[in-house]
This record gives structure tokens, sequence and C-alpha cells, in this order.
């Protein structure tokens, strides 16, 4: 999947986030974000070693530090619905 792709589908989520309607962000949709942006991630280093001294390198190197920034976004928002909402069930 394209990083923009992912990046709108993340916006989304942040979107609902904001709007007070975290309880509807599921942490394992946030958790196969973050898995697809691992995957978007490898692909690109891989293509930027390929591509070295090229002036490929150059944009998939800003590829790339987009995907981490988008990484850095959904561990921030996964690390904020985790403390707000516990994975398990409440103990009585």
């Amino acid at each position: 999947m394209p990083a923009d792709d992912l990046a709108k589908k993340l916006g989304r989520v942040f979107s609902r986030f904001g709007q007070g309607r975290d309880q509807k962000v599921k942490p394992a949709d946030v958790r196969k974000i973050i898995d697809k942006l691992h995957a978007r991630r490898d692909v690109l280093q891989k293509a930027v070693v390929a591509a070295a001294g090229t002036p490929k390198s150059v944009r998939l190197s800003q590829k790339l530090a987009s995907v981490d920034q988008l990484l850095a976004r959904a561990q921030w928002l996964l690390d904020e619905i985790q403390t707000q909402q516990p994975d398990g069930p409440t103990p009585d």
C-alpha cells in the first residue's frame, strides 16, 4: 500500500481521535497501519540502498523520512489510545 494511502488512513483515525470519538478507535486498527508502514519502510530502505549514488536515491530518502514521520505519529496515537482504553476487561 502506498505511503499516501496509509497517511490518509492515519489522518482519518487522528480525526476521529481529535473529535472525542477515541473510544471508536481500536488499537488493533492502528497496529495494522503501523505494520503496513513498517513493511513500506523496509521496501524503501532496500530501494535506497539499491539506488545509492543516483538522483533517484534522494527522492527515495525523502519518502523514507516521510514514512518515519508517519510511524512516529501512529505510535504516539497508539500509546494515547492504549492509555485511555485498556485492552483487557477491567477487574471488578
